[in-house]
């Protein structure tokens, strides 16, 4: 046991850190300070709790990431003198989709810490960068460090994934 546990923490690093450039992800040099474009069928703002609901087909764009869901909570700060709120995180439900040019991540629900830089997504995660597919319950990445961890959340212990191995 202690070795196939072994094995996929081997692997999983090789997918969190691999060899060439083409297989890095992206999104460990994305840029949390780029203007968010924000688009949904319904948005409601809630100025004195300082929130935004979203709700249907929402999309979120930043750069190179996009993230989709049917549903997101915006949590933001309006400092006084200023006509632009800070947004400090958003809270995705329903069908969440995470997009960039090295990965698709899908999972049920996700949080973008932009203060933190750390983005979290749980429920049934699944990861897709090239050839390589992970699954497994709760997904965080750092985008500072660009160290990504996947918990399985199963009462196996594991962790699931697809490899391509050289040819």
């Amino acid at each position: 046991m202690m070795k196939l546990y072994s094995a996929i923490l081997f692997l999983l690093a090789t997918v969190a850190a691999p060899a060439t450039a083409q297989d890095v992800s992206v999104l460990k040099s994305h840029d949390t300070k780029q203007p968010l474009e924000i688009a949904a069928d319904h948005f409601e703002l809630q100025q004195k709790e300082g929130r935004a609901i979203l709700r249907q087909n929402v999309k979120v764009v930043q750069g190179g990431m996009t993230l989709t869901s049917e549903g997101m909570t915006i949590f933001y700060s309006a400092e006084q003198g200023s006509d632009l709120p800070t947004i400090a995180r958003l809270d995705a439900t329903g069908g969440v989709s995470l997009v960039s040019a090295s990965e698709t991540i899908t999972a049920d629900w996700g949080i973008y810490d932009v203060e933190e830089r750390l983005i979290t997504l749980g429920g049934s995660v699944n990861l897709v960068r090239g050839a390589t597919e992970i699954a497994g319950a709760r997904l965080e990445f750092d985008l500072t460090s660009g160290v990504m961890r996947l918990d399985s959340g199963q009462q196996d212990g594991r962790v699931r994934g697809t490899f391509k191995v050289p040819d």
